[in-house]
């Protein structure tokens, strides 16, 4: 089983699986952050464009998917996801703050840094009629890296 890890805020960086009860299944295969398209200008009497050949790295969502086996004393489902979903951020007033978060990814060997969103929904979903011997969910994770030099695409 391939094993992730993830940093929320200035914590701990802990194991998916044995601290959130997150199982990796997939992530996106990036290999580096995408660029920022290009300024151009063009004329209706002028052929062709003209470019500036300067951008820098933009922002993007990176996606990961992982399995919720949950039922008898750890729980639900639902409990597991809210507990995780509940560490992502601070909130005062009723405005929450959501931390920045680091996955990593040893197999795949990047380190993604951004701000984390909410698991809101499963994308597939078994529960026995009781919720306590078959409780399984997989959902997708997503985090947005507003600031690509900070991760790393190919960590050591």
């Amino acid at each position: 089983m391939i094993k992730v890890r993830i940093q929320i805020g200035d914590g701990s960086v802990l194991d998916s699986e044995s601290s959130y009860g997150l199982i990796y299944l997939s992530s996106d295969n990036v290999f580096e952050a995408p660029l920022k398209a290009m300024e151009s200008t063009s004329y209706p009497e002028q052929a062709g464009k003209n470019v500036n050949p300067k951008t820098v790295r933009d922002s993007f969502d990176y996606k990961v998917k992982f399995f919720i086996k949950a039922g008898g004393s750890l729980g639900n489902a639902n409990a597991v996801i809210a507990s995780f979903n509940r560490q992502l951020y601070d909130e005062v007033d009723g405005v929450m703050t959501f931390k920045r978060v680091v996955f990593y990814n040893d197999y795949k060997k990047v380190k993604i840094s951004g701000i984390p969103k909410l698991i809101q929904e499963a994308t597939d979903f078994w529960r026995d009629d009781r919720g306590r011997e078959a409780d399984v969910v997989c959902a997708e994770w997503s985090i947005t890296v507003d600031n690509p030099s900070l991760c790393d695409f190919n960590m050591d």
